[in-house]
């Protein structure tokens, strides 16, 4: 009883101290509320076992296999694929439907100008456009020119203006996709000269729910400091996305669609900007508040001589190659198709089987460019020679290559491929480039025939999309 009596004179005595504990259970209650919904802070790799979608090929060889046996058909049901093209592209259009989407049976291709491709009928996706594109545009009379030489049998000529017309094919074929298949979980847009691995697709696919708003791609800045997903690399848009993006719009209980088309609510926006996928980035954003989920390096930029390996990349996967030659479209697709069967993904590292398959003959190549940059400092001996630099590389613990012309030694802490030099070399003499064998294999590229170039990479290293 006691302690009832003098209780209130002991709180009368101390409020403050009461109020300031008080003040800090509320806060500590409250902090803990707050970190209990707070999404936790996300690595920007992570490690998840995948399965392989596609079978061993039974029959690799022979005149003309058929490199589209054990092609997962079943998933095409839920991904639509699109290849943009253009009518002055021939051989890369011939080139890319005879592999990277020669398996692909519900391949819609969009171009300039309508044609027939072997069994695919193209459609000219910009004479699905309003006719006030034509208005004032001088970028859209290329159009009208290439119409009219080819109803004429003249030769077109495809030009700066040809590229400048190629943006106004973005909004529309995002259009015609939703429209020929609405029911689709995945939109994938391709380009002609873009190589693209579908095991690493339909693995990265698996991972996430369509029904979400997904907009995948390689970043790339435009205006105003605002992200897009760059057409090179490959766009990937999912239903739940398309859905936002282009939602029915209802007229006296009536939908209509034809109103309601990207390439109509944006058309001012298209002519003033150079891109075609920028634009398509700015209309998401505005139309959705979706940011792109940048997935770099896995969708790649850059030509198959950049694609650079490193001790970070070594086991990301590699979804995209940009800039693909119509013969290294075939070449890479033949070998892919026939490598040595590997339930593991397709990495970064998995690419040196292709690239370096030349490092059997030798650790070095003369009249080659491997596009090291970083010279060496002047006081080193590897600007003796090729050999001095070859050497000066060994012992650096962090070149994986180096390159030695005009005297002049430079290494790297990546591995590229590079190109040949003309034996010329505008008069400079040699140029030497070589790749260190002893670091690549203690990483895991093995030269001969029975390793497994992904010995090191038992699970692959996935990246968590950075949201720009």
């Amino acid at each position: 009883m006691a302690l009832f009596k003098t209780l209130p004179m002991r709180l009368s005595r101390r409020p403050i101290r009461l109020l300031l504990a008080g003040l800090l259970f509320v806060f500590f209650f409250l902090s803990l509320s707050r970190r209990k919904h707070e999404p936790a802070q996300l690595s920007p790799y992570y490690q998840r076992k995948t399965k392989s979608f596609f079978p061993p090929m039974r029959h690799k060889g022979g005149v003309d296999p058929d490199y589209c046996e054990g092609f997962p058909y079943d998933l095409l049901k839920d991904i639509q694929v699109v290849l943009k093209t253009g009518a002055g592209d021939a051989s890369k259009n011939k080139a890319h439907l005879s592999t990277v989407t020669s398996c692909i049976k519900n391949l819609l291709v969009v171009s300039d100008h309508e044609e027939t491709i072997g069994e695919h009928n193209v459609v000219d996706i910009l004479a699905e456009l309003p006719a006030s594109y034509a208005i004032n545009n001088t970028d859209f009379q290329a159009y009208a020119d290439h119409k009219k030489a080819h109803a004429e049998g003249d030769k077109v000529n495809y030009s700066q203006a040809g590229w400048r017309l190629d943006r106004f094919k973005f909004l529309p074929m995002v259009d015609k996709a939703y429209t020929v298949n609405p029911t689709a979980k995945w939109f994938v847009f391709l380009e002609s000269d873009v190589y693209f691995f579908w095991d690493t697709l339909f693995r990265l696919l698996a991972q996430l729910d369509s029904k979400e708003p997904h907009y995948l791609g390689s970043p790339s800045r435009g205006s105003n400091d605002r992200w897009y997903a760059y057409g090179g690399a490959g766009i990937v848009m999912s239903q739940g996305l398309m859905k936002k993006l282009k939602p029915p719009k209802t007229t006296a209980g009536t939908t209509d669609t034809e109103d309601n088309r990207l390439a109509v609510r944006y058309e001012d926006w298209v002519k003033e900007d150079c891109c075609g996928d920028a634009v398509l980035g700015y209309a998401i954003y505005n139309a959705t508040g979706v940011k792109l989920e940048a997935l770099y390096p896995t969708f790649a930029p850059d030509e198959l001589k950049e694609i650079k390996v490193d001790r970070d990349r070594w086991c990301v996967p590699l979804l995209s190659i940009h800039r693909m030659a119509p013969e290294q479209l075939e070449s890479i697709w033949k070998w892919e198709r026939t490598r040595p069967y590997n339930q593991k993904p397709f990495v970064y590292s998995s690419l040196l089987a292709y690239t370096h398959s030349h490092l059997k003959q030798g650790p070095s190549r003369e009249f080659w460019d491997n596009l090291s940059i970083a010279p060496v400092p002047n006081d080193r001996p590897a600007h003796k020679n090729a050999g001095s630099c070859g050497s000066e590389c060994e012992k650096d613990r962090n070149c994986l290559q180096w390159s030695y012309s005009q005297t002049v030694c430079r290494f790297a802490n990546y591995i590229k491929l590079g190109n040949a030099v003309d034996r010329e070399n505008g008069g400079q003499g040699e140029f030497t480039s070589g790749w260190d064998l002893k670091k690549m294999g203690e990483l895991g590229f093995k030269v001969d025939e029975e390793s497994d170039i992904n010995d090191t990479c038992m699970e692959a290293t996935w990246l968590a999309p950075i949201v720009r």
